[in-house]
């Protein structure tokens, strides 16, 4: 539960940090917000579902499914 409020507190200064950012102008905060935010994004779709892939009985429907996950 503390990691999960220490998640939240994360993404709460991330919001608070990048609405600062936007007064700076957009060309300044969207080249390194874009990509951190992608990332996020990345992290948490492979972390819910690599543990799914790897459950999987179909070594075929892993295979086509981390190809599809990595395009």
């Amino acid at each position: 539960m503390q990691l999960q409020l220490l998640t939240a507190l994360g993404a709460v200064g991330g919001a608070a940090f990048s609405l600062l950012a936007e007064g700076v102008g957009a060309e300044a905060a969207t080249p390194w917000i874009l990509p951190f935010t992608a990332g996020g994004f990345i992290y948490v779709g492979t972390v819910a579902v690599l543990p799914q892939l790897l459950r999987e009985q179909r070594p075929l429907q892993s295979v086509l499914q981390l190809g599809a996950l990595l395009a």
